[in-house]
């Protein structure tokens, strides 16, 4: 007979590659499925967390026994501390939940996560096999920028006299708890030389507003075309963290960014939409969708959604 200790029962999960449709590209991730019960303790899923040692674990509630089976509460964890939000934990969940197939007339499933960061409600669609959803925000343009010598201190190859950083650059969250400093940097060169692993940027740089203190990450990008009658954006990027290193593709990260420079742009009700590729310097390449539909002031964001595909790498058993 099992166990009744769910610290003693094994644990299904599953690994998938997010954001492309191939196998070793894309960011991994890690889903543990937790059986009905009581879950397991906060200690025991960092743990967890830190034994796959991906970007992200996300830890799958069962379903309610009055909702429906697709409509799941999820735990995203980094290898350090629990998060509110992640942008590729949700698309991965996502995937892997409509994987099955549809058993509904129409080829669009709708499916509900619940986050710490609040309700996502979401769409996989199953001839695509693209989920897109419409992530919790809370966009915050904080006050005080962070200056460019900080920035060029953690990338000494940003210090060439042909770089050209502006004197600074915004720190934007996309919900309390998830904060990027935004680096426009120009020159395609500039961003392929980019490193990781060097020095940290000094703590001091980085002035949330009061209550927003949160992990913050280095969102490098480059512009690379914009089709402004369309108002479609195509974007490289690259982000850094000290605690994980170089990331290969960060959703909450890719949000933040899209909101930003369509809060920028701030024609009024209009949708921009954008295609941000990431992790090719580190042989991960992704595509993230995220497309912006501001307010009729043009000032606010109305609804962030982000889409993209996820693809199935491992599963098996695990014991704690």
């Amino acid at each position: 007979m099992a166990s009744s200790n769910l610290e003693h029962d094994p644990l299904r999960f599953v690994t998938l590659d997010v954001f492309t449709n191939e196998r070793f590209k894309g960011n991994p991730l890690a889903i543990v499925e937790l059986p009905y019960g009581n879950g397991l303790g906060q200690e025991t899923k960092q743990r967890i967390a830190r034994e796959f040692n991906f970007s992200e674990t996300v830890f799958l509630h069962p379903p309610s026994l009055e909702g429906e089976a697709h409509d799941r509460r999820c735990d995203i964890f980094t290898t350090t501390q629990e998060l509110p939000f992640a942008g590729h934990p949700t698309i991965g969940t996502l995937v892997y939940l409509c994987r099955e197939g549809n058993t509904a007339e129409s080829s669009i499933q709708s499916v509900t996560l619940q986050t710490k960061a609040g309700l996502i409600r979401a769409r996989f669609d199953h001839n695509l096999k693209i989920a897109e959803a419409d992530i919790p925000h809370n966009v915050r343009i904080h006050h005080t920028p962070v200056p460019a010598g900080s920035i060029i201190d953690t990338q000494p190859s940003l210090s060439r006299p042909t770089n050209r950083l502006r004197q600074s650059c915004p720190l934007v969250s996309i919900v309390k708890g998830m904060t990027f400093v935004l680096i426009n940097v120009l020159e395609a060169g500039d961003l392929t030389q980019l490193a990781a692993g060097g020095p940290c940027i000094d703590p001091k740089a980085i002035q949330w507003d009061d209550g927003w203190a949160s992990f913050t990450g280095l969102y490098f990008y480059r512009i690379v075309c914009e089709d402004e009658a369309a108002r479609r954006i195509h974007i490289r990027s690259r982000m850094f963290e000290h605690m994980t290193g170089e990331d290969p593709a960060t959703g909450s990260a890719a949000s933040a960014l899209a909101a930003y420079l369509a809060l920028q742009r701030g024609t009024a009700g209009t949708v921009y939409t954008f295609s941000i590729e990431q992790g090719i310097e580190m042989g991960r390449h992704s595509v993230i969708g995220v497309a912006v539909t501001l307010d009729r002031s043009g000032k606010s964001v109305r609804s962030v959604s982000l889409s993209g595909s996820a693809v199935v790498v491992s599963q098996g058993t695990m014991f704690v």
